[in-house]
């Protein structure tokens, strides 16, 4: 068996948990960060994020933490890209996992965390 298809196989138990289970209220947080130091991280609301994404609910899930989009796209970019080598024996997944940032492109990135971890701290 292609090591793809235990890919596929994880992330349909990540839909399918994610789709069964109501993180829209409040309860035990799961976030490590917020349970030992009390502070939210720049990916907390992350799940509640890719709840509401599954569920359609575009404004909520941005809503919830504006990194899900690009994070939404770069796993579903991943998935397709390992299973098109599956299929044809490429080695394209390596590449998007190894991916060289300039320098500004890290400096732009790490911005983007401390503004959403900003963000996150003034929201949970």
């Amino acid at each position: 068996m292609q090591p793809v298809w235990w890919v596929w196989g994880g992330a349909a138990a990540a839909v399918a948990f994610v789709l069964s289970i109501d993180l829209q209220h409040p309860g035990e947080s799961l976030c490590y960060s917020k349970q030992l130091l009390d502070l939210a991280c720049p990916a907390c609301g992350m799940g509640r994020a890719f709840n509401a994404l599954l569920h359609v609910h575009l404004t909520r899930a941005l809503a919830f933490n504006p990194l899900v989009l690009p994070a939404a796209f770069y796993v579903a970019s991943l998935m397709v890209v390992s299973m098109f080598d599956a299929l044809k024996g490429t080695r394209y997944t390596h590449k998007l996992l190894h991916i060289q940032f300039s320098r500004v492109a890290a400096l732009l990135a790490i911005l983007v965390l401390v503004l959403v971890w900003i963000r996150n701290l003034s929201l949970y």
